[in-house]
């Protein structure tokens, strides 16, 4: 089970990934062990960014979010 400061930090990691393919590398190490936790905490991010008014950031957090999530529970 992943902590939610493990979670925050796995979070950061896809934010500041440089690229698709620094995204997917990322993905890929970690998708075994994204939880309820994790998603939860994305939920977190992605209200964060748009109440400081960063729809555009949001909106693809939410969507690598979704990705994670069918990828994660359909493997």
């Amino acid at each position: 089970m992943m902590t939610h400061q493990q979670a925050r930090d796995l979070i950061k990691k896809i934010v500041q990934a440089k690229d698709r393919s620094e995204l997917q590398q990322v993905i890929g190490d970690h998708i075994s062990q994204c939880d309820g936790v994790f998603f939860a905490e994305l939920e977190t991010v992605v209200e964060q960014f748009r109440a400081a008014g960063d729809e555009a950031s949001a909106q693809k957090l939410a969507q690598v979010g979704d990705f994670m999530a069918r990828l994660r529970f359909l493997i």
